[in-house]
């Protein structure tokens, strides 16, 4: 394990007064490391994906704290036997998540009081055995629910997560009276999907705490099927967190058959526009 790459996907919502300044920063921070990845600073804090040695995640972790006052960074930790990225790249972004049609949550005093609860995987995992009925929300993109996600999990059918704030109709659907269990990738959509949910008018609504990735690296397939999509090179891993490499095609990101190149059969004929969606960390979530 110690001649793997450590990769780290993390984020902390937190004010941030002097974007630019914090930007300059953290890249001359990472210029220090061997680093690769991408990293997202704005107003609201900061998300990024870096993969590398172990010390130089350590250090720059460290420093993240002492420096820029990153000190409650939510991190999961996976490993492989490459770099997932292909350079380095620090940019200013004006939102973390791309969902405008969401209010805005508080990031002077977060996590926010007034935000649905945190359920950790140990908890989640204790309601499947059970049998504690709720709804599994999947906040992730409809490329990403398709790929894999949780048994009997509720997608609301939306292709981009910036589409939430106009599903109150599919939500209107859902049972008021059972819990919801909001999950993504790392948890960073749910911080700005759940409270959205929660003023539907469900009774309780919960976020998990380190999303699929903290669930897969503690119960693996236990309730889950698939693969998850992450935003880098490594594209899919597997319920044991080893990447997959599925190929996806580069316009709507279903899975190819074996037969099938750059997109699948449907856009090629659609002459549907191919740019790269993915393994670049421009897209980070």
């Amino acid at each position: 394990m110690t001649n793997r790459v450590t990769n780290i996907a993390g984020y902390q919502f937190k004010t941030i007064t002097d974007v630019h300044g914090v930007h300059n920063q953290i890249q001359t921070l990472c210029a220090q490391t061997h680093l690769k990845g991408t990293i997202f600073i704005g107003p609201e804090g900061i998300n990024l994906g870096l993969a590398g040695s172990g010390a130089d995640i350590e250090y720059v972790l460290q420093r993240l704290d002492s420096t820029c006052g990153f000190g409650r960074l939510q991190v999961n930790t996976t490993y492989s036997d490459m770099t997932p990225f292909k350079r380095l790249l620090v940019k200013v972004r004006e939102e973390l998540v791309p969902a405008k049609s969401l209010p805005a949550i508080s990031t002077a005093d977060f996590p926010d009081p007034a935000q649905p609860a945190y359920i950790t995987s140990e908890r989640l995992r204790q309601w499947f055995d059970s049998g504690q009925g709720m709804t599994l929300l999947d906040l992730r993109n409809s490329f990403e629910y398709e790929l894999g996600s949780f048994d009997h999990a509720t997608h609301l059918g939306l292709r981009h997560f910036r589409e939430l704030g106009n599903a109150s109709n599919r939500l209107a659907k859902l049972p008021k009276d059972r819990p919801v269990v909001t999950f993504c990738t790392g948890g960073i959509r749910c911080e700005r999907g759940a409270p959205y949910i929660a003023r539907q008018g469900f009774e309780q609504v919960y976020k998990l705490k380190g999303g699929v990735l903290d669930y897969l690296g503690k119960f693996k397939d236990r309730c889950w099927h698939g693969d998850c999509f992450v935003f880098d090179d490594r594209v899919t891993l597997d319920c044991r967190l080893e990447p997959t490499f599925k190929r996806l095609c580069r316009s709507c990101q279903t899975a190819l058959n074996e037969n099938e190149t750059q997109c699948c059969e449907a856009c090629a004929r659609s002459g549907a526009d191919s740019r790269l969606a993915y393994g670049t960390g421009r897209y980070l979530l």
